[in-house]
């Protein structure tokens, strides 16, 4: 093969086919290095999430710890201070900001130390959150373990009416309970108050009329509905239930809210 004809192949063919070869070699290293880019860009955005999330999580808990201390500091004052006002003011404090074991502590001192008034009335809150935490007990302790057919003799329910409401929630509550015990319903049916200071606690703060289910209760909470809304009507109590998910894991166990 001549000089000539050697250095036209590797004019036309040799460096054209290097040339597509380093292109394509050149692209995928760009594609390459792009993903491992984005990659990396996508895990220190996780990263950046979890660091805020974190850091929310924490100042959200410095939050709550300073502002209990400051309820604490409410209640005590107004016990040093022996004034009915003032311990009032931490009551409905305690009553509507605080949960748990440090909302019964402070009650407790409020039953302990308060002024008479003062010691009556949270006494009779006391009272009336045991009897309604006595109820929720046995939801839990009489659970069903066996798969229920869909009637309402295999569910049972408790019909909650709001102590703010009245005694005309009472009656409604009343009425539907009457009417499942007609249609032959033989589970647990209860009518329940709501004391006022349960309802103020995070979770419930219940209005109007609301029915809670567990995910896979669908169907029965909306016979319990259409039930609960026609008897209620046709006594001259028109009503729309709005069904809300529970977070109580409680199966075969449906509860409605009477809080007009």
């Amino acid at each position: 093969m001549s000089g000539k004809t050697i250095a036209s192949v590797l004019q036309n063919v040799i460096l054209p086919v290097v040339t597509v070869g380093t292109a394509t070699m050149v692209a995928w290293l760009n594609y390459s290095v792009s993903r491992v880019d984005q990659g990396l860009k996508e895990q220190i955005a996780a990263v950046d999430i979890a660091i805020k999330e974190a850091r929310d999580e924490r100042e959200k808990i410095n939050a709550e710890r300073e502002f209990n201390f400051r309820i604490y500091d409410l209640v005590l004052n107004s016990l040093e201070e022996g004034n009915q006002q003032k311990q009032e003011v931490a009551k409905q404090f305690v009553l509507v900001m605080v949960d748990g074991e440090l909302r019964k502590r402070l009650l407790g001192v409020l039953e302990e130390g308060g002024t008479e008034e003062i010691k009556r009335e949270t006494a009779q809150v006391l009272a009336q959150e045991r009897v309604y935490e006595s109820g929720q007990m046995d939801v839990l302790r009489t659970a069903r373990t066996t798969t229920p057919s869909f009637n309402w003799e295999d569910w049972d329910y408790d019909i909650f009416w709001c102590s703010e409401s009245g005694e005309g929630a009472q009656q409604q509550a009343v009425l539907i309970q009457d009417q499942l015990l007609k249609e032959g319903a033989a589970g647990r049916i209860r009518v329940r108050e709501l004391p006022a200071s349960i309802n103020a606690k995070t979770g419930y703060k219940i209005s109007g009329y609301v029915i809670r289910r567990g995910e896979s209760e669908t169907s029965q909470a909306q016979a319990l509905q259409t039930l609960s809304e026609q008897v209620l009507a046709d006594n001259g109590f028109p009503a729309a239930f709005q069904q809300q998910l529970s977070l109580q894991q409680t199966k075969w166990y449906i509860s409605a809210f009477v809080c007009p």
